[in-house]
């Protein structure tokens, strides 16, 4: 599917549009799930699902800002550019113990597609039962820690 926009549909401010608004509307329609679904691969997966996919679609939303004009070379690797950018810089913003947390949040499976209306609920309670066995290794470890420390300490 592919929407390429000659004119302005819609009359731009009385100074002129920055930049033809259809254009990258079209660009937007054309890309929005693929762009969305690179934004949430680059998001840390230590935020829950939920809000990394809201996450997502807040980066493809801004990625182009109002006053950034569009260049008329490749504005689609322009656009993806700017998803990665913001992605990146929204992941970078997290703090180093939010990032520790990617360690131990289970992985979404490659078919996943955050753009998905309906649920896949095997793969909803594959993840759960993964996270489970995570968090049962690490109480299991952290379990024979203490227990040794106290052996070793009496």
């Amino acid at each position: 599917m592919t929407a390429t926009v000659e004119t302005p549909l819609v009359p731009g401010p009385v100074q002129g549009p920055t930049r033809e608004e259809p254009m990258v509307e079209a660009l937007l329609l054309d890309d929005y799930r693929s762009l969305a679904r690179l934004a949430y691969m680059i998001l840390p997966p230590s935020i829950s699902r939920a809000r990394r996919i809201a996450a997502a679609h807040r980066v493809v939303q801004s990625a182009l800002p109002p006053g950034l004009p569009l260049p008329e070379r490749d504005p689609r690797g322009f656009l993806r550019r700017r998803v990665v950018q913001e992605a990146s810089l929204q992941a970078a913003d997290r703090s180093v113990l939010e990032r520790l947390g990617s360690v131990f949040a289970p992985a979404d499976p490659a078919d996943f597609d955050p753009c998905a209306i309906d649920l896949d609920r095997t793969a909803i309670v594959r993840r759960c039962r993964r996270g489970r066995r995570v968090a049962l290794a690490g109480t299991g470890v952290l379990t024979l820690c203490v227990l040794t420390a106290l052996l070793l300490l009496s």
